[in-house]
């Protein structure tokens, strides 16, 4: 399992002639997301990513969908990171999709449970700082985060 989440990892960082994505720049911050999430599922661990990494409009999307399900499950049940509540990443590649002066598509593709998955990350720069403002899955059943999130009356 170890040796499955290293390859995972050398996938993220990209051939010896690129260099790696810097940690405030999109693609940096989706490498790190993976990583820590490969790196939690080889030992056993959870790692739930930092809301700090989303814009006050995504932000405040989860918050009212906790606020509304009042402790049980809220719009999402399942991780949109992985587009599962649980998995095994493997055969990561992530890669710089759409950019424009102020924001940024990533793509993540791997697979899950032998299911290819394909994930579109929608930065926005937001005070000089790149933030997730959505998400998409491209792969069946198809989904947008912000209108999952909005599945309230």
């Amino acid at each position: 399992m170890h040796t499955a989440a290293l390859l995972s990892l050398a996938v993220i960082a990209g051939s010896a002639a690129s260099p790696p994505p810097k940690p405030n720049e999109p693609v940096g911050i989706v490498s790190n997301v993976y990583r820590r999430l490969i790196l939690a599922q080889s030992s056993g661990s959870d790692y739930t990513p930092s809301e700090n990494l989303y814009t006050p409009r995504l932000r405040k999307l989860f918050e009212d969908d906790r606020k509304k399900a009042n402790g049980e499950v809220g719009c999402i049940d399942f991780v949109f990171w992985m587009n599962g509540q649980d998995g095994a990443i493997k055969n990561l590649a992530v890669t710089r999709g759409a950019v424009t002066e102020d924001s940024q598509t990533v793509v993540a593709k791997f697979t899950s449970t032998g299911t290819p998955q394909e994930i579109h990350l929608i930065f926005r720069l937001v005070d000089d700082r790149w933030l997730l403002d959505d998400a998409e899955s491209l792969t069946e059943p198809r989904w947008t985060l912000s209108k999952l999130l909005s599945c309230w009356p």
